[in-house]
């Protein structure tokens, strides 16, 4: 892990990218830190969208807000009632 500054990303903003396939870059302004830039691959870049999406984790919030309250079902009841579903069709 290193760091570099706000003016150091300004004048090598490819060497900065290239060196975070190695290594994590804190990047600080005013000498305090304010960003992190951690290299991602296309597919990092799908799983980084859908844990970070506010819909989406209110919505999985809303699913086990429900599931306390209401309770689930057994694996084999869900693949009864998807069966059933897929026959229906």
């Amino acid at each position: 892990m290193r760091f570099a500054g706000v003016k150091e990303l300004k004048q090598k903003t490819m060497d900065i990218i290239e060196a975070s396939r190695k290594e994590d870059i804190i990047i600080t302004a005013y000498g305090k830190p304010a960003a992190i830039l951690h290299h991602i691959t296309e597919d990092d870049l799908a799983d980084y969208l859908v844990e970070n999406d506010p819909a989406f984790k209110a919505r999985i919030e809303d699913a086990f807000t429900e599931y306390g309250i209401a309770g689930g079902i057994t694996a084999d009841a869900l693949i009864e009632k998807l069966g059933k579903r897929l026959n229906d069709e």
